[in-house]
């Protein structure tokens, strides 16, 4: 037979316990600022990736169709409407958003068409977040899309 004395009792002691729970208590204290930032971030990443991914559709659209397509933004309701007949409003609260037409586009205001050709009207996309900016910019003789962000 053993002992009780030749084995130690299983499990933690209560200085342990706290010392555990002194290091979470750390852990979490220097990780929440950081994950604040995190957050609006990537909403805006996704919202501008979303946006780009849409005009890319929508080129595609009007080089298969032959016909024109767009996407104008509605200022007042904070969302992109795309002529796509299967696409959702893209509604980008809290996010603000601008677009930048060239005045020789001929366009309505906050619109962007997609030619036949593969061509564009052109523009610039602004979305502005706690987090930053994002930037798309649709170029006239291509139709590509560019991401990138706003400098300073």
């Amino acid at each position: 037979m053993t002992d009780a004395a030749d084995h130690p009792a299983a499990g933690l002691s209560l200085v342990e316990m706290l010392v555990v729970l002194v290091v979470l208590a750390l852990a979490a204290g220097f990780g929440g600022p950081a994950l604040r930032t995190l957050i609006p971030r990537q909403r805006l990443d996704a919202a501008a990736e979303a946006l780009a991914h849409e005009l890319s559709l929508l080129r595609a659209e009007a080089v298969r169709t032959g016909h024109r397509t767009s996407l104008v933004f509605d200022p007042e309701n904070g969302r992109f409407l795309s002529s796509r007949r299967t696409a959702r409003p893209m509604n980008l609260t809290p996010l603000a958003a601008s677009v930048e037409t060239p005045p020789e586009s001929r366009s309505a205001p906050g619109e962007i068409r997609f030619l036949p050709g593969g061509g564009a009207t052109g523009g610039r996309i602004v979305l502005v977040g706690t987090a930053g900016e994002r930037v798309l910019t649709v170029s006239r003789v291509t139709g590509a899309v560019r991401r990138g962000e706003a400098m300073p």
